[in-house]
């Protein structure tokens, strides 16, 4: 195999770890909004799963302390 290939087999790699983790996180944050919320609107799934990592974790931070769907987001915020 060439050196170009192994970098680009090496980069897919990598870019499949990434991508299976976000997925991951985004697979077990919809586990705890239903656990919390009940049943999740279709907007609230896509949006998680196509989310970036880091919003993922904000937003897993965020249902420690929220009473709604809205607040985990953070489109409200508590009184």
């Amino acid at each position: 195999m060439s050196i170009a290939a192994e970098e680009w087999k090496a980069e897919g790699i990598q870019i499949g770890q990434a991508m299976g983790k976000a997925e991951g996180k985004a697979e077990m944050l919809l586990r705890l909004l239903r656990r919390r919320f009940d049943l999740l609107p279709e907007a609230v799934v896509t949006k998680v799963r196509d989310a970036s990592e880091d919003q993922l974790n904000e937003w897993a931070d965020n249902i420690l302390d929220a009473r709604s769907l809205d607040m985990v987001f953070g489109q409200a915020k508590p009184n």
